[in-house]
């Protein structure tokens, strides 16, 4: 576990620091896959730049109203940034809906678009992987194993790095596929991604349960797995629509 580096009188938050490197991989990725998908490259530039922004802007502001009457009291305390004052599910949300919006703007193809952002996905899922295993969150359940890893003072089953080896796995999946229908490598890429959660959440030590003993991720991962499958099902059997280069 390195929660910080230290860059001369520095102290940097490490996971912050991995989590911006991987998107800005993935954008990069994204940008460069978007042309074979029949979108222009500066679209693809211009879509990532606004996601970025509306994800970081949405995610803060989204903090910020959950604990109002500390900000309200302290209101230099909004400009301190760092990934555990973000409200992920806001700022996704938020961006979702942003890029929905230009998408349908700027006629593109959704499935297009999708289909690259598939191609950088797999570096966000090896981030988030490695940003936990900097911060110590997403930990283990305790085991005794020739390969366990001491964290929060016990020996504990290294999730972080089972999640970097399947995102690792996932990508070389994503990038060798031949899909043949427009949106299938995206919906291939979730149902992967959901199954790998699926499987994974089990050796967690950190799982919210919900009713019956069953871990919330677990759910989550099996509903989402199914409709991906469903959906990569559906995509196989259905003409492939021209691409769009986002021109008129």
């Amino acid at each position: 576990m390195f929660p910080f580096i230290q860059v001369g009188p520095l102290s940097l938050q490490s996971r912050g620091l991995i989590l911006i490197l991987t998107a800005w991989i993935a954008s990069t990725v994204f940008e460069h896959a978007a042309p074979q998908s029949g979108i222009k490259r500066e679209e693809a530039s211009s879509l990532s730049f606004l996601a970025f922004i509306v994800l970081i802007v949405a995610a803060r502001i989204g903090y910020i109203m959950q604990y109002l009457p500390v900000y309200l009291s302290m209101p230099q305390a909004a400009l301190a940034l760092d990934a555990n004052t973000l409200s992920w599910p806001i700022g996704l949300a938020a961006m979702v809906a942003v890029c929905y919006g230009r998408i349908r703007r700027r006629h593109l193809s959704l499935l297009g678009v999708l289909d690259a952002l598939a191609m950088g996905l797999p570096f966000i899922a090896a981030g988030l992987a490695l940003a936990n295993l900097a911060s110590g969150d997403g930990y283990g359940a305790p085991a005794q194993l020739p390969w366990s890893i001491t964290l929060w003072g016990a020996s504990r089953q290294p999730t972080q790095i089972y999640e970097l080896i399947a995102a690792v796995g996932i990508g070389i999946i994503i990038w060798r596929i031949k899909p043949t229908r427009e949106g299938q490598r995206f919906s291939i890429f979730v149902a992967l991604y959901a199954g790998s959660r699926l499987f994974l959440e089990g050796f967690h030590g950190d799982s919210t349960i919900t009713w019956g003993g069953v871990r919330t991720v677990q759910l989550w991962s099996l509903v989402i797995l199914i409709i991906a499958v469903l959906l990569t099902r559906r995509l196989g059997q259905r003409a492939s629509p021209p691409h769009s280069t986002g021109e008129r």
